[in-house]
């Protein structure tokens, strides 16, 4: 058989391979053995995980470190509904991400209704775009839709179902020329009106999000620091953009609340927000009185919501528009930086770990700055650690902290550190998930050893749901529902063929984390951690921070 006359399914490799797609992750089913039979003619590897959300996941880090979508794979039902919280996290996370579901015949069908879920129905509310393919003619212009759609604006996720009947019926293939869309320049006079405003300004911040978290944009983002003079403060996701020892660096926002970083946003009057979405940070976390300028710079169109109305949007190239923005502004005397920055840095320096065991947050974040290296990557899951990692994890290149702030869901971290590692074997990756976060994934911990990847999986061990406990405290409430009991770890890690060490009262844990990293394969450490540093984020930080710097 030649293209002339394909099947439904050979078809859909065919342009997923044009659109340059060479890996797609998921679990084959009955509904979709065919496609999966002609990824195999064409080349595409499926990586098959264990469950069909740990695809999802991987997919969206895919997209994420790559910028072209990443592909995922499930059959009909109970597996496609699986992908849904992986796609959730692309939808809010701003990544590309297209998924293949499977179905029913929709002609000849035996079997009624048995497992058939309208799919595409579901899934609408949650991600951009969804279609059902009845006619295998439509296979190709479909999925270059769902791949134009997923990168349009501010990426997203998309899902093509495709039943069996279709994916075996036979149609002539077209191979129309695939659609080059470039992201348009910012005009002259909207650069020329946005350095107005800002040479107009009193004090004048960058608040950086994870559009600027890339190669291209991170470059013209310092460029565009050094030669105004501006400070850059950046979100959680926006960790890397500009290194945060630099000299106009003003490190990130770590928890929804006023902190030490607010120093060099709460006095601005104007905020440049580079490649920033208010799902990062909320903007009345650091726009409360929704009095400061904001002028937005996105290759997206600005999102409204309370606090975020920006005066000036620029929506373009956002590497073109940071450096034409640079010709524009007046430089500013970078000198007065240099007190915030001074007390920031101290504030964070001083806090103290607490007791040396079990280990504090803060504690395992120092560690483990202090034996990786600026281009080695940590994949975090969530939970209240996450928070130590953004406030005291100096991040010196973009996507070497991998978190989300969007979505936030446990679960994820085994799988963003996975793909981390799959991309690029030259890098040393660790995955830090909580003990909750982990078991959610913990039987793709097979994946990533069959893989044969370089991976180190830390779990810092509280035996319990402990963000939700802290907050039960905050409450005045009595913790209830989050203690956990825990396996044995390290025969859990054995028992998947990786190696598995624990840090123990007598263990250096530097020690300990440099050995797990060194060690070929994937690697587990359980390390317990005490929570009890979690008080000094109900205190007043920011006002603890004004005093230092001696404002009223």
């Amino acid at each position: 058989m030649t293209m002339d006359d394909a099947s439904g399914a050979d078809l859909l490799a065919a342009r997923l391979v044009a659109h340059g797609i060479t890996t797609v992750f998921g679990l084959p089913g009955e509904e979709n053995i065919d496609v999966v039979d002609a990824f195999h003619d064409a080349g595409i590897d499926l990586i098959v995980t264990r469950h069909e959300q740990h695809a999802a996941f991987m997919a969206s880090t895919h997209g994420r470190l790559t910028g072209r979508p990443g592909v995922c794979l499930a059959t009909l039902g109970p597996g496609a509904i699986n992908l849904f919280t992986g796609l959730a996290q692309a939808e809010l996370g701003g990544t590309p991400v297209v998924a293949l579901t499977g179905q029913k015949a929709r002609r000849d069908n035996d079997e009624g209704s048995f497992q058939v879920v309208d799919v595409p129905a579901a899934v609408r509310p949650i991600i951009r775009w969804a279609t059902s393919i009845d006619d295998p003619r439509d296979i190709e212009s479909s999925v270059d839709e769902a791949f134009r759609r997923s990168m349009s604006g501010r990426p997203g996720a998309t899902l093509i179902e495709l039943p069996e009947d279709v994916a075996r019926e036979t149609a002539s293939a077209r191979a129309p020329a695939l659609t080059d869309e470039s992201i348009g320049q910012v005009e002259d006079a909207a650069i020329a009106a946005a350095a107005d405003r800002i040479d107009e300004a009193g004090r004048v911040v960058v608040l950086a999000g994870d559009g600027a978290n890339r190669p291209g944009p991170s470059a013209a983002l310092i460029r565009f620091a050094e030669r105004t003079g501006i400070g850059v403060l950046a979100t959680q996701l926006g960790k890397g953009a500009i290194p945060e020892l630099h000299r106009n660096s003003c490190r990130s926002l770590g928890i929804h609340r006023p902190d030490y970083s607010h120093l060099a946003i709460e006095p601005a009057d104007t905020v440049i927000a580079v490649g920033y979405q208010p799902v990062e940070h909320p903007p009345l976390a650091w726009n409360p009185d929704e009095d400061k300028t904001v002028i937005h710079l996105a290759p997206w169109s600005a999102a409204s919501e309370r606090g975020y109305h920006p005066a000036r949007a620029l929506v373009g190239d956002l590497a073109d528009t940071l450096d034409r923005l640079a010709d524009a502004v007046t430089p500013r005397d970078p000198d007065e930086l240099t007190a915030t920055q001074q007390t920031i840095e101290r504030l964070l320096a001083e806090e103290d770990e607490g007791p040396a065991f079990p280990p504090s947050p803060l504690a395992i974040v120092r560690a483990m700055r202090r034996v990786l290296g600026p281009d080695d990557v940590v994949a975090l899951d969530n939970g209240a650690y996450k928070i130590w990692f953004a406030r005291h994890y100096p991040t010196e290149r973009p996507q070497t902290l991998l978190l989300d702030n969007t979505l936030a869901t446990m679960g994820a971290g085994l799988a963003t550190a996975t793909e981390a590692a799959r991309l690029d074997p030259s890098r040393r990756v660790v995955a830090v998930c909580g003990d909750g976060g982990f078991l959610m994934n913990v039987q793709d911990l097979q994946t990533a050893c069959e893989l044969g990847l370089d991976l180190t999986v830390v779990i810092v061990r509280d035996d319990a749901y402990g963000f939700i406990g802290w907050h039960q405290e905050e409450a005045g409430l009595e913790r209830r529902g989050v203690e956990l009991t825990n396996p044995d770890y390290v025969a859990l890690g054995a028992a998947f063929g990786a190696t598995a060490y624990r840090v123990g009262e007598a263990d250096d844990l530097d020690d300990v984390l440099a050995r797990a990293i060194a060690e070929p394969g994937v690697a587990i450490v359980d390390c317990p951690m005490d929570y009890a540093i979690n008080e000094l984020l109900g205190t007043d930080l920011y006002g603890r921070a004004r005093g230092e710097i001696g404002w009223s």
